[in-house]
């Protein structure tokens, strides 16, 4: 009996733990059919990534689902799913969503309702890069610059992105420099063993994995 148990048990695991994501299609979440907007006259895209990608929402609601077909549109700063061809947004609100990076393998994880900072609103999307008790977040924007060759009376458009960390330390959110001065800063009560860590570890700040393992080591 009890190896029959364990058997099913294993047989069952799968299900189980895909049960708290409802499979497309798309069951009862509400969607708002949108047209995508075209920049036929700018180089690059809009988009985190331009692919569409895999991933899971979660609703404000608190309802879970899972998609084949997301994309994170860095100019509206909304994200979008295709039913039936057709692109539409969520009309309920997006709490928290992951997206599979394909070309790196890496499942990125975004979230809202974080205080107001700078122009940006609760309703903005930050990377979560730790959830430790003093977080670190990822803002990522795109824009469009507009360039000319001298000489030239011929005006290149192009997606430009940009770089925002945030620290969320004691409910107060506010911008940082990715560097060794700003998190002993943050962190000022463990610089000694802080400093220590960074002097025996090969740190690279631009790389938000090292960043995600200082402040795993530092919310310690």
């Amino acid at each position: 009996m009890i190896y029959r148990f364990l058997f099913l048990c294993v047989l069952l695991a799968p299900f189980l733990a895909k049960a708290q994501y409802e499979i497309l299609p798309f069951g009862d979440v509400i969607r708002t059919p949108i047209k995508e907007k075209k920049y036929t006259d700018v180089e690059g895209s809009p988009y985190l990534i331009d692919k569409w990608s895999k991933g899971k929402v979660t609703l404000k609601n608190g309802k879970h689902y899972q998609y084949d077909s997301l994309r994170y549109d860095l100019m509206e700063d909304k994200l979008v799913f295709v039913d039936a061809g057709k692109m539409m947004h969520f009309a309920e609100p997006v709490a928290e969503f992951e997206i599979n990076d394909g070309k790196t393998g890496n499942t990125l994880i975004y979230k809202n309702g974080l205080p107001a900072v700078d122009a940006l609103s609760t309703s903005s999307f930050f990377q979560i890069i730790n959830r430790g008790k003093i977080g670190l977040y990822k803002k990522v924007n795109k824009s469009i610059t507009e360039s000319k060759q001298y000489g030239s009376a011929v005006v290149n458009k192009t997606f430009n992105t940009t770089y925002s960390y945030y620290s969320l330390k004691n409910g107060i959110f506010s911008k940082i420099a990715p560097n060794k001065k700003s998190i002993l800063a943050l962190f000022e009560d463990k610089e000694n063993q802080l400093n220590e860590y960074l002097k025996n570890q090969k740190v690279d700040f631009k790389s938000d994995a090292d960043l995600e393992k200082i402040f795993t080591y530092s919310n310690k």
